[in-house]
């Protein structure tokens, strides 16, 4: 376990990738999200999010940051060339957050339904995975039930799957935030399909016989909320560039979509 000041020199020095910080920002919508009010159910990078609504602000924010932070890194490693990879340096970055890894693996598994959309077919595969964490991770569950109501093109869907977008898969992630005591855990759920399905609407693609098949992955790990919330200033400030260079690249349509849409 690192210390304190070994931890905090670890963020600092970790390489999140180019970081592009010019004319044009929109400091009206960056200014906007405060880091501490996140909601109980919230999408960073490629993850959905889902906490209980016992978390407090500064936690959840530590969270959301420790998952967007470990997704940077291995998105950006240029060493890194497959999935897997990118799963175990993810991992990798979480662990020398003083998260304790408790766990998990990559199984291939085959959608036992054909002809539905791929948010419909995975919802049984995160059941599974979530197993006693299901009532937490119910509103993750209704937001895939929920998709069908939405349009396919809403921007904030598209930006998901482009996010999503690895090598040549999309793997979307689903966690649940759990606090037991002086103890929070996270379970994390991923279902990895082929890309070349679709442009970037793999959300929507239609299984069939020929495509049934996808890997599937699970994840646990838990640290002390002490722990945890002990580094949410160091991981603002390291990632408070990232995050306005993100929210001045995003399209107009997505900075402007209502919640609902």
């Amino acid at each position: 376990m690192l210390t304190s000041q070994e931890r905090r020199n670890y963020i600092a020095n970790l390489s999140v990738g180019a970081i592009h910080e010019g004319r044009g920002l929109r400091d009206t919508a960056v200014k906007g999200v405060d880091i501490n009010a996140l909601p109980n159910g919230l999408v960073t990078g490629s993850n959905l999010v889902q906490f209980p609504a016992a978390a407090s602000g500064e936690l959840k924010s530590s969270v959301a940051l420790s998952l967007l932070l470990a997704q940077r890194v291995a998105s950006t490693d240029t060493a890194i060339a497959t999935p897997q990879q990118w799963i175990e340096k993810h991992n990798t970055v979480l662990t020398n957050l003083n998260w304790l890894d408790e766990g998990g693996g990559v199984v291939e598994s085959k959608f036992s339904n054909i002809n539905v959309a791929v948010h419909q077919a995975v919802i049984p595969f995160l059941t599974a995975a979530f197993g006693g964490a299901l009532a937490a991770g119910s509103l993750i569950i209704t937001a895939l039930q929920q998709l069908q109501n939405m349009d396919k093109n809403s921007p904030w869907i598209t930006l998901f799957d482009r996010q999503s977008e690895r090598f040549n898969v999309s793997e979307y992630m689903f966690t649940v935030v759990d606090i037991q005591g002086d103890l929070v855990r996270i379970s994390m759920a991923s279902a990895r399909l082929d890309a070349s399905f679709g442009t970037t609407q793999v959300l929507f693609f239609k299984i069939t016989n020929q495509d049934a098949k996808f890997e599937s992955a699970s994840a646990k790990f838990s640290a002390q909320s002490a722990l945890i919330t002990e580094m949410n200033s160091d991981l603002q400030t390291k990632l408070q560039s990232l995050t306005r260079s993100f929210i001045a690249s995003l399209p107009d349509s997505v900075l402007t979509a209502k919640a609902g849409d």
